[in-house]
């Protein structure tokens, strides 16, 4: 690594007043570039490698742990860094914009969830000008155990990114699905500013199941305080939500509500006081967890009963009526979507949250409903899982062969992931690998079941070994980091379709695909 001459490029910077589109080494990134005082920093790329350079005070200049260093006269020293934890801590104290702030007062968020480590920066990108603040770590306990990644590296990934593309309008870091107060306490030492309460342990979904006269007899087995508390704030009323809207309970809905959920209320209440409010975190719940929809009666008792315990989260996600399932659009009656989204947005309105969507991904159908609906308090919408989709696209594209053998690997263990999703495909639905050869590859991209293989095999395919050496993750990671650039491209395009429906830009499905597709 020649110090001297980026001592020169330091010059070179210092002299550019600003314009760093013509420096003479391109190996400075230009996007990452910061001049403060004439001090100046940047990401360099080196040999397919990515370091911090720095030069300013030999006072201060210490705080980075160097790998090189170079006098650079006048008192000031110049070094390179790795991109390491102790030197993202001293980069944040001079540009206190790369560490992830709260969501709070955003009226359009989106979570990205980067699982391969290499996406954040194409994101970024893309979300300049748009107005939408970005969550760029989201990461659940399982999809890190699946990748073998940690929150830490999550939540540092996401910050070099930041600087890297010199990204000053805040981003968000959201410990994703966490169940237990040690998993939350992990987000927050890990600097994780939003967490989702998944309370599946406190949902009581068997109750569903119930018959009435069951329903009934379980109900009254409560305390009689709760009983005639529940019956007197809820029972055979109803309540008048904005101008269109009103939720009514019955005894089934009230009996339901109470089963199903308070003991939920009861958890988030719990991890409200012990966590959100000690260490200022924003703050999701997802009801999402259950294997019924969220009624408007679930959702309108749900949300009472936190204000009665005066708590108001950033945002919660209902389970919506329809079919969220992963790597593929809404499945579902999109009228009756429409008029449930209506009622549970009215319900947020009034209780001062915006609602959350989870399993976002790919689901381009119901994208024009939210943004219309959801223009008073915004929205927040979760994607994650098809990055690795399209960061497989690239090995279609650029190692057919290599795409095959994960779709034969995926194909043939399937079984190992399907309980812990809901989708449709399967072996006999979907196509058999010997079907599938250089020149119908792409096809496993774009038609729905290979898709599902594909998605929800993503841990198993990086994780499996044969005589303890992977077998395909080394090759895949080799892959995409020599073809960023087309990753890049694919992310964009992929996550541009869902944006532009959701703010208005276009008014279809088939007018986005047809405006970023054929990624190919």
């Amino acid at each position: 690594m020649d110090t001297k001459k980026l001592v020169a490029d330091v010059q070179e910077i210092l002299a550019a007043n600003g314009d760093f589109s013509n420096l003479s080494d391109k190996e400075v990134y230009a996007p990452s570039i910061q001049v403060e005082r004439k001090n100046v920093y940047f990401i360099l790329h080196e040999n397919g490698e990515k370091y911090l350079v720095a030069c300013e005070s030999g006072n201060t200049i210490g705080e980075f742990d160097a790998i090189a260093t170079e006098d650079a006269g006048n008192g000031k020293a110049l070094v390179v860094a790795e991109l390491t934890q102790a030197n993202n801590e001293a980069l944040s104290y001079r540009f206190p914009w790369v560490k992830p702030i709260s969501r709070h007062g955003y009226k359009y968020t989106f979570g990205l969830g980067d699982r391969l480590g290499s996406a954040s920066n194409a994101h970024l990108r893309l979300f300049k000008g748009r107005g939408i603040f970005p969550i760029l770590a989201q990461q659940s306990i399982r999809e890190l155990l699946l990748t073998d990644r940690t929150e830490l590296d999550v939540v540092q990934s996401a910050s070099w990114a930041v600087f890297e593309e010199g990204y000053t309008d805040g981003w968000g870091a959201d410990g994703d699905h966490v169940k237990e107060p040690y998993e939350v306490e992990y987000a927050v030492e890990s600097g994780c500013t939003m967490i989702t309460l998944d309370a599946t342990k406190k949902i009581h979904n068997e109750i569903a199941d119930l018959s009435d006269e069951e329903l009934d007899a379980k109900y009254n087995a409560l305390d009689p305080e709760f009983v005639t508390r529940f019956n007197n704030d809820y029972l055979d009323k109803t309540f008048k939500i904005g101008e269109n809207a009103e939720v009514h309970f019955d005894k089934k809905d009230v009996e339901q509500s109470v089963l199903i959920y308070f003991d939920a209320v009861e958890y988030a209440t719990y991890i409200y006081h012990r966590f959100v409010v000690p260490n200022n975190l924003d703050f999701e719940i997802s009801m999402d967890e259950t294997i019924v929809p969220t009624t408007p009666a679930n959702h309108y008792f749900f949300a009472n009963e936190l204000k009665n315990n005066n708590i108001t989260p950033e945002t919660l996600a209902p389970k919506f009526y329809g079919e969220f399932q992963k790597a593929i659009d809404y499945i579902g009656d999109l009228g009756r979507f429409e008029r449930e989204y209506v009622v549970h947005e009215a319900i947020a309105e009034k209780f001062g949250y915006r609602l959350s969507i989870h399993s976002g991904s790919d689901k381009l159908s119901v994208y024009p409903i939210i943004g219309r609906l959801s223009k008073k308090n915004g929205w927040h919408v979760k994607t994650a899982g098809t990055n690795w989709l399209e960061a497989l696209r690239v090995v279609a594209k650029e190692d057919p062969k290599l795409m095959q053998e994960i779709y034969k690997y995926s194909f043939d263990n399937l079984d190992d992931v399907k309980p812990f999703y809901v989708f449709h495909a399967d072996q006999t639905n979907s196509p058999k690998p010997s079907e599938i050869n250089d020149s119908n590859v792409m096809s496993l991209l774009t038609d729905d079941n290979p898709r599902q293989i594909l998605h929800t095999m993503y841990g198993n395919v990086l994780n499996y070994q044969e005589s303890f050496k992977y077998v395909y993750r080394d090759r895949f990671f080799d892959l995409l980091k020599k073809h960023q650039d087309e990753y890049d491209d694919f992310l964009n395009r992929h996550i541009a379709e869902h944006i532009d429906l959701l703010q208005g830009k276009a008014a279809t499905k088939e007018e986005v695909q047809s405006k970023y597709e054929p990624k190919n």
